[in-house]
């Protein structure tokens, strides 16, 4: 990368890395953010299913005893901030391997760093970024491997693939890819396939220890739902909303970049793996229709950058700062949105978090906190909603935190 846009790159990230630090919210949002919040001033917690995230989880409570001087939701959130600003150091790295133009390397680094998931999951305690991180380590080590062909890569994918099972378990939508990989380069890997396979086996059996001492069931490690059987029914009309509602999401993040993805598809360099790589966590989001499926689409956002990265090289004369205009076309939506009948039901259903302002713009500095969504509860009869009185007491005990902290 040459020094101009070297220099602009490292700018534009400690740019982004501000932005994501006064975007953050006075209180944990509702949800697993708080839960996290709440597991940290607990201590350590050994437990696999689907949604305690072993490594991720267990990273906080470390961090909390380290440093108990630091505020905890400061503390877990700036663990989101930092992860998501290294997943757009290494994601410039991993565009490389792709021979991409320095231009769209930094322009694809402002579009992943400024969508709306990416800011937004940056910005709240959520294992997503540092999830995310690991993903874009362990797909750079292999397409490292894939273009020199070194066997020292496919030993680092391998540990990369095994961490990645302890942040969460919908890494095992890796598996065809890693099977192809293995399949297609059989000659080279032969040797090593027990020693590599043995590593990430080794890492992610981890998973199973708590299964063996009886704090939870082997199903669990794959989902919590099972009762409600969101992961383990089809039906069309469910795929078809899902279908509508993910491609809603897809095109609020990456706006009129998306049309690049078409144009990167004609370059078929590894395009094979990345198809091999994207299709199961597509097909996961269409299945998993929950109304946060959103940050489902991250994993697939690292492979669309390629194809996006890819795409803009056809275009040498397109102006770098392009992607600068999602923020304002984020602001602009939600104050435009507010004014119209969209914006009173997102108001009547979201009031609590934000309304239009939480669905529509990514930052949630000025949302309400915690006190408000107490004082609310009541008034607005919120303790209808079997979600919201489940957070009641979490968010008593939280607030009883704070005032002894």
């Amino acid at each position: 990368m040459n020094n101009k846009y070297s220099a602009y790159l490292f700018f534009c990230i400690v740019l982004i890395g501000i932005l994501y630090f006064f975007s953050i919210s006075k209180d944990p949002m509702l949800g697993d953010s708080l839960v996290f919040n709440l597991q940290m001033s607990e201590g350590f917690i050994f437990s696999s299913n689907a949604t305690n995230h072993l490594l991720y989880t267990n990273f906080l409570v470390l961090l909390h005893k380290m440093m108990p001087f630091i505020h905890i939701h400061l503390l877990s959130v700036s663990v989101s901030i930092l992860s998501g600003v290294l997943c757009l150091f290494y994601l410039q790295k991993l565009l490389k391997v792709f021979d991409i133009s320095d231009k769209s390397i930094l322009m694809c680094t402002l579009i992943l760093g400024l969508s709306f998931t990416f800011w937004r999951v940056s910005v709240i305690t959520e294992v997503y970024t540092f999830y995310i991180l690991f993903v874009i380590l362990f797909l750079l080590n292999l397409f490292k491997f894939l273009k020199s062909q070194k066997i020292k890569y496919f030993y680092y994918l391998s540990v990369f693939l095994g961490i990645l099972f302890l942040i969460h378990i919908q890494t095992i939508l890796f598996g065809p890819l890693y099977i192809y990989l293995i399949i297609k380069n059989y000659k080279i890997l032969k040797q090593h396939i027990i020693y590599g396979g043995f590593i990430t086996f080794l890492l992610a059996f981890i998973l199973i220890i708590p299964v063996l001492m009886g704090k939870h069931g082997f199903i669990n490690i794959f989902t919590m739902e099972i009762d409600k059987g969101s992961i383990f029914q089809t039906s069309l009309p469910i795929i078809l909303k899902s279908l509508i509602r993910n491609s809603g999401f897809f095109i609020y993040n990456f706006l009129f970049f998306s049309i690049f993805i078409f144009f990167g598809l004609k370059n078929k360099t590894y395009l094979n793996y990345i198809l091999i790589g994207i299709a199961p966590f597509l097909l996961f989001c269409l299945k998993h229709d929950v109304s946060d499926s959103y940050v489902f689409h991250l994993v697939p956002y690292v492979f669309l950058m390629i194809l996006i990265g890819r795409g803009l090289d056809y275009f040498p004369k397109i102006y770098f700062a392009l992607p600068l205009l999602l923020p304002i076309f984020y602001f602009i939506s939600f104050k435009i949105v507010e004014q119209t009948s969209v914006g009173e039901n997102f108001e009547k259903e979201k009031g609590f978090k934000g309304g239009t302002r939480y669905m529509l713009f990514p930052m949630l500095n000025g949302n309400p906190d915690l006190d408000y969504f107490l004082k609310q509860y009541e008034k607005d009869s919120l303790y209808k909603k079997p979600e919201l009185k489940a957070m009641h007491p979490l968010v008593l005990k939280w607030k009883s935190i704070e005032n002894n902290h």
